[in-house]
């Protein structure tokens, strides 16, 4: 387990990655057919946070368990730094969709999905090829 994170995380392996890839795709198939700005984001933004859970649970052994989304990607950059920066930006945009009054634009929605979507595929792929 990384010392450094250790306080703020908790051991998965495979079959922890396998259940949180379904997770992941679950929330990116909510946002993917939703029509409110909000609603897609927060579920693409969860698909994205579940996604980071099977790259670190395959790479590290362990995931985030910090109410703070910022270890969350701090855990992941040494695994994979693009899919870092993707979680980030998704996460950056948590707060105003998923708890403000004025919905999220539908360029700022759109792009958290990409995102996710990056983050659902490398997981997926990362998936494919764990011993």
């Amino acid at each position: 387990m990384n010392a450094k994170a250790s306080h703020r995380s908790v051991p998965c392996g495979p079959s922890d990655a396998r259940s949180r890839l379904v997770d992941a795709r679950a929330f990116l198939d909510v946002a993917e057919v939703s029509d409110n700005t909000d609603v897609i984001a927060t579920n693409a933004i969860h698909a994205a946070i579940a996604a980071s859970d099977v790259l670190c649970c395959l790479a590290l052994g362990e995931r985030s368990s910090s109410a703070n989304h910022a270890d969350a990607v701090e855990l992941l950059h040494p695994v994979d730094a693009t899919a870092a920066n993707s979680l980030r930006r998704c996460l950056d945009l948590k707060t105003k969709a998923a708890y403000e009054a004025r919905d999220l634009s539908a360029k700022d929605a759109a792009a958290t999905v990409r995102r996710a979507i990056h983050l659902v595929e490398a997981a997926e792929r990362a998936l494919l090829t764990a011993p």
